[in-house]
């Protein structure tokens, strides 16, 4: 069955009273550069304190080096799943991948929030598709753990890549809510049809008046899987 990974994307005390609320979920939860940066170990302490998996979500791209760096100090933290780019080049995901151990390294192909128009003003002239496809494939090929997609994207991936990874799905939201700034939205139900492992949701639950019911109705739609 599919997890479920809720972005922390919000303020210190906010983030600390969603964590206490939904204590016992088997959740993961991701922390971006909002928290990461300003609260560092009391938020990264926090989510692992109380029992979740811990997704930093970095983004690492640099030079080999300084990835490998990276992804050493991620394990300190008990980051149990941690970004990086894929778009840094074969030496620098095989420097990541050759010192990860426990930790999960899921590789950004195109983000959702760009389109097509978006990839040919930085200089991209191949199909959104195609750029999404030959990225991942790198990263598979050097020993990825899962690919960050859009949920438009992981049948294609999985059918072609041969290969089991995980396929992890942000820009999820629930009928009826705001895309906000995502470009490639899917439901869960939609994620999980096309094959999707993780689903990453933000706002659809961190502004909700009750986050237990909204994670509630997610595990719903997830054990019904279509």
């Amino acid at each position: 069955m599919a997890k479920l990974c809720i972005a922390l994307d919000t303020d210190i005390d906010t983030a600390e009273s969603i964590l206490e609320s939904l204590r016992g979920f088997p959740l993961i939860f991701k922390v971006g550069y909002k928290l990461f940066i300003s609260h560092h170990r009391r938020i990264t302490d926090k989510v692992k304190d109380l029992g979740f998996e811990l997704f930093l979500d970095l983004k690492l791209h640099d030079i080999p080096n300084t990835m490998k760096n990276g992804v050493i100090s991620a394990q300190s933290l008990g980051a149990d799943y941690l970004t990086i780019h894929l778009m840094s080049g074969r030496k620098s995901i095989r420097e990541a991948v050759e010192v990860k151990k426990k930790v999960k390294l899921l590789g950004v192909t195109v983000l959702t929030s760009m389109t097509q128009e978006d990839l040919d003003q930085v200089g991209i002239k191949v199909s959104l598709e195609d750029e999404v496809l030959a990225l991942a494939k790198l990263g598979i090929q050097e020993g990825i753990d899962g690919v960050v997609c859009s949920g438009h994207e992981v049948s294609t991936l999985k059918a072609s890549l041969g290969k089991e990874f995980l396929a992890v799905v942000p820009g999820i939201r629930l009928t009826g809510d705001a895309s906000n700034d995502q470009r490639r939205v899917v439901t869960p139900q939609e994620a999980i049809k096309n094959g999707a492992d993780i689903l990453v949701m933000g706002r659809s639950i961190t502004e909700s008046d009750n986050p237990v019911k909204a994670v509630e109705r997610v595990y719903n739609l997830i054990e019904k899987g279509d």
